[in-house]
């Protein structure tokens, strides 16, 4: 029976076009470039097939292709809106294209699917990965866009805290400064009355305008700071004290207003009541921009989150290492944190973010766009294919009807002739007949 060489690939080039090869590390290999035109032909005789528009999308991009591959991807998506391997794909097109934005929400939606189970931890460090990235971005545009934000009104209710400096006695506690800055910025967005500003924004904001520390504590760097960001409040401060008291000190600036010095918010407390004074802080702030708060509210900010100040420490190192980019000091950092106080969320949280980044930096981006093929359920027609591609090495070696020499036979010779083919046999009537 004549084969059908159009569709398939020989040996391990057909396994990868319908089902993909395994790696000797258990991996997934996305089919390669020069499947596309076997899948196209595939596809075209099983049209709606969204696991065949992944093969060939796949193919298309790791030939260079990724036009192609985003129409293929489009295509099966529109068809098929929450296919798990296509919208994998998708947001790896996107990210590979410069659309990071749209690579997060693809991938935002991947991870609201049942079918995301399986990838959803290595998805999540993808969007730890991209949302950093997309930060650092806003920052660069910012900068490059300070003279036309100088000029536009910022947007009401937003708030920027910047970095708190730290003034203190003890060198070991200067990580405070940072510790204090994140709580701020929880405890003020908690209430739902202010747009707090991320604080990994404003500080890498801080980081490009402010080199000293000097000129993180002049207004006129905040306010030009909150233009680029279109903050409306700007709080800035620093924290001071010795090995026993702590004394914090924060202002808030409206942008709007040119930077004028307002009263200060002054805290001075026992350094363990570190939470305490964080919160009469916060309580303080929300007064200076003229938000009063409701008895619940009031209650909310300022919760301690640690009994350990060790921990504390730990944890502002920890974010200074990650703002720095240095992730894999931060992870070392947060876990410290945690070993003295597992019960710390915050600190749970920041570990868990850190191993994310620290692992998406060494990811490689065809080994994860192949990962997609994990999530594919081949048809009937799929498996066919791929059992057809498994065994077309026996095939090779058995003869076709045609090598069959019926004078051999009679004969009692050979009847098969080294010419190769399918084996049929034939089965003589007792006494020679025919």
């Amino acid at each position: 029976m004549p084969r059908k060489p159009s569709l398939l690939l020989a040996g391990c080039t057909a396994a990868l076009v319908f089902s993909g090869c395994a790696t000797s590390g258990g991996g997934v290999v996305a089919p390669p470039p020069e499947a596309a035109p076997q899948l196209r032909m595939a596809l075209a005789s099983d049209p709606g097939n969204a696991d065949l528009s992944w093969r060939l999308a796949s193919a298309l991009r790791s030939g260079g292709r990724a036009t192609e591959a985003s129409e293929v991807v489009d295509e099966a998506l529109s068809e098929t809106p929450d296919h798990a391997p296509s919208l994998h794909l998708q947001g790896v097109l996107l990210e590979e294209s410069g659309d990071l934005a749209g690579a997060v929400g693809i991938y935002e939606r991947f991870m609201a699917l049942d079918e995301a189970e399986s990838l959803r931890d290595e998805v999540r460090k993808r969007l730890t990965w991209l949302r950093r990235q997309l930060v650092e971005v806003g920052v660069q545009d910012a900068l490059a866009s300070e003279a036309a934000l100088s000029d536009a009104d910022p947007t009401p209710g937003t708030l920027a805290i910047f970095p708190f400096v730290y003034r203190g006695a003890d060198p070991t506690q200067s990580s405070l400064g940072r510790a204090l800055t994140h709580m701020l910025a929880t405890d003020m967005a908690a209430t739902g009355r202010l747009t707090v500003l991320e604080r990994l924004q404003v500080q890498l904001l801080a980081d490009e305008i402010s080199l000293t520390d000097q000129d993180r504590v002049d207004p006129a760097t905040a306010v030009r700071g909150g233009r680029m960001l279109q903050a409306q409040h700007l709080v800035q401060g620093q924290v001071g004290g010795d090995t026993q008291r702590l004394s914090l000190a924060a202002a808030v600036l409206e942008t709007a207003a040119g930077g004028a010095d307002p009263t200060p918010v002054e805290v001075e407390e026992a350094l363990e009541r570190f939470f305490e004074a964080e919160g009469q802080l916060a309580l303080g702030l929300f007064d200076a921009i003229g938000i009063e708060l409701t008895a619940a509210e009031r209650e909310q900010v300022g919760r301690r989150r640690t009994e350990s100040l060790q921990s504390l420490i730990a944890f502002g190192l920890g974010l200074e290492a990650q703002d720095a980019g240095q992730y894999s000091a931060a992870r070392e950092a947060y876990e410290q944190a945690v070993d003295l106080d597992p019960g710390f969320q915050d600190a749970i949280d920041a570990l868990q973010e850190a191993r994310d980044l620290e692992e998406a930096e060494e990811d490689d981006l065809d080994e994860f766009a192949a990962l997609g093929g994990e999530l594919l359920r081949p048809s009937a027609w799929e498996l066919w294919l791929d059992r057809r591609g498994t065994y077309m090495p026996i095939e090779e070696i058995i003869p076709d009807v045609g090598g069959r020499d019926p004078f051999e036979e009679v004969g009692g010779g050979e009847p098969i002739s080294p010419q190769r083919g399918t084996v049929i046999i034939f089965i003589p009537r007792p006494g020679g007949g025919s």
